[in-house]
């Protein structure tokens, strides 16, 4: 059997030592700028070099919050401007948030949000609404959401002869708008025909100028998809805020079919040539990957060290079932024979009516249960063993003087011992017994 298992597993041995597992392609919808897979942001965080050569990029943190925007990132010369990316699927913030950024942009900065989810604060001020489901880009490619749909989905106003697509995850958001300015304008929490954040200059008069510009209620529209507006501008103040509908329209995978990287030219056209800080930040995107078995194998020496130790073991239950094991008997419990031996002693003596006999080895052995139990010396019982016996045994002292006067009387023999003695010495010793249990 053993030469058997060699023979197999040797050769199995060699040949995956030297086999190189493929890695599987990770199809998870991303979007971080550091993530070379399918569905990240790779080559349009590093292009941003290309279309902006002049500006400084810097990647904020995760744990940045728009309630700390600093004021070197708001204010800057008259001939440069700013641009805020915000890169992932779910866009949420709190209403200090959305105030700090509008001011940002109103400072003459531009505010890029790409993103499936806006949040209904910002959306509610703006006038407009994320349509065609939150969660479509996180649905993979199947019979039900097929890919193709997606091949020549989005179209730039500025060349709506040219469509751009790709056979994969979902390119069918967009935006609701108001068709009249008045419809826009009568949200109480919209334009109302000025500011965007008017209830931030309000709070905060000592940090905005009253008198600046007033916004455009009505946004431009700079690119569609099949169902309406998926890149649209709005003016605050000095600058924009530019939301796309399709945050995959700027993934790896979109960007290397085709010609689509012609429609991230044309994106990056539209914003101020004299940009001179782009901050980037996929903050919002926050996807916790779930634990799987199959994870093991994306690392092909964990893969290969796995698929050996399970061959292994399938071939080792394969002919090690086949031995039989002999039937173990059953082992009776030990009996305490010891005991069993004192109870037929004390019968025999109890008997034959040797009653002394029997109280003296019955003293005998209290005697050396006191000794291994509370480690008191018997060889002088005095006042000073009953008061340490009370005390070990915690028994009342009373109990303790009647056992000591029957042991006194029995090593010295001044009493005669008939059954209700022995009966009485039994029952006095039994208390002890018990007490210890």
């Amino acid at each position: 059997m053993k030469k058997l298992l060699t023979y197999l597993v040797l050769p199995l041995l060699l040949l995956t030592s030297g086999c190189h597992f493929k890695k599987k392609t990770n199809w998870n919808v991303t979007l971080r700028s550091e993530d070379k897979i399918p569905y990240g942001s790779y080559i349009a965080y590093h292009s941003l070099s290309y279309y902006f050569p002049t500006a400084r990029i810097e990647a904020l943190s995760k744990g940045f919050r728009y309630e700390n925007i600093e004021g070197n990132m708001v204010y800057h010369n008259d001939d440069s401007a700013a641009i805020l990316v915000l890169n992932g699927l779910s866009f949420y913030a709190t209403e200090n948030e959305i105030d700090n950024l509008l001011h940002f942009v109103r400072q003459g900065n531009e505010l890029f949000l790409i993103c499936n989810t806006l949040d209904a604060k910002l959306a509610n001020r703006l006038g407009c609404e994320k349509m065609d489901g939150d969660s479509d880009e996180e649905l993979p490619v199947s019979d039900f959401n097929p890919g193709k749909r997606n091949i020549a989905a989005l179209k730039m106003i500025s060349d709506t002869n040219k469509a751009y697509g790709m056979n994969g995850r979902s390119l069918q958001g967009y935006f609701a708008l108001s068709e009249t300015d008045d419809s826009i304008q009568s949200k109480t929490t919209g334009f109302n025909g000025t500011d965007t954040a008017v209830d931030y200059i309000e709070r905060n008069p000592t940090i905005v100028n009253s008198d600046e510009p007033e916004d455009a209620a009505k946004p431009d529209i700079l690119g569609r998809g099949p169902k309406g507006p998926n890149l649209i501008r709005y003016r605050i103040g000095s600058g924009h805020i530019t939301l796309l509908a399709t945050p995959l329209a700027l993934s790896n995978y979109f960007l290397l079919q085709q010609d689509n990287r012609n429609y991230a030219d044309q994106i990056w056209h539209t914003f101020p040539a004299n940009i001179a800080t782009i901050y980037w930040n996929d903050y919002f995107k926050r996807r916790i990957k779930p634990a799987s078995f199959w994870a093991l194998f994306d690392h092909p020496a964990t893969g290969a060290a796995l698929l050996i130790a399970l061959i292994t073991l399938a071939l080792y239950v394969l002919f090690e079932a086949k031995r039989r094991q002999a039937i173990i008997p059953i082992v009776p419990k030990l009996e305490n024979s010891s005991v069993s031996f004192v109870e037929t002693v004390g019968r025999l003596y109890y008997n034959k009516g040797n009653h002394r006999n029997l109280a003296e080895k019955m003293v005998q052995h209290y005697l050396e249960w006191v000794r291994t139990h509370y480690y008191l010396n018997t060889n002088q019982i005095n006042e000073m063993f009953i008061q340490q016996l009370t005390i070990k045994s915690g028994l009342p002292e009373m109990v303790v003087r009647e056992m000591v006067r029957l042991v006194h009387e029995v090593r010295i023999d001044n009493v005669a011992i008939d059954e209700a003695y022995l009966y009485h010495l039994h029952n006095t010793i039994q208390q002890f017994y018990k007490n210890n249990d």
